[in-house]
């Protein structure tokens, strides 16, 4: 399956309607729930339109200011570094350079982030942190979207 200029448009409106991963593959067709999560993603669509309607099946959740108790840590990751990003063609990458990837691995211009790392790891400092998420913080954050979702 190839993303073609119409089907990432096509992606783009259903995801902007709202719909679930899952349905915009159904109705793409030939691709994944994943591989709509990814390419919504790379293509920076994270931000989803809120449901006109709660019977639509797709979970609401209210933007209210979240009350932490002062015992609860809040980890905030940031995506700044002082070291620009070096895209590296995947002939050249070796140790010691961030194998994040940037763009599409089908395309000519793919590349990595370039950057270096430290001793042992394949991603620079801050893309690290991006992919390595620690466990407590990932249940803090599902612990309160729970909360605050309606229906």
């Amino acid at each position: 399956m190839a993303w073609t200029y119409e089907r990432i448009e096509k992606l783009k409106k259903l995801w902007e309607e709202g719909l679930t991963a899952s349905r915009i593959a159904a109705e793409l067709g030939d691709v994944t729930r994943n591989a709509v999560i990814g390419k919504a993603h790379r293509l920076g669509l994270s931000g989803r339109m809120a449901s006109k309607s709660p019977s639509s099946g797709i979970s609401i959740i209210r933007k209210k200011k979240i009350h932490i108790p002062k015992n609860q840590k809040i980890i905030e990751i940031t995506t700044q570094t002082d070291e620009p990003m070096n895209p590296t063609p995947f002939l050249e990458i070796k140790d010691g350079l961030c194998r994040w990837p940037i763009g599409e691995p089908e395309n000519s211009d793919f590349r990595f982030c370039g950057r270096t790392t430290n001793e042992g790891f394949v991603y620079c400092q801050t893309h690290h942190k991006v992919a390595y998420q620690p466990l407590t913080a990932v249940r803090e954050k599902r612990k309160i979207k729970r909360k605050f979702r309606i229906g």
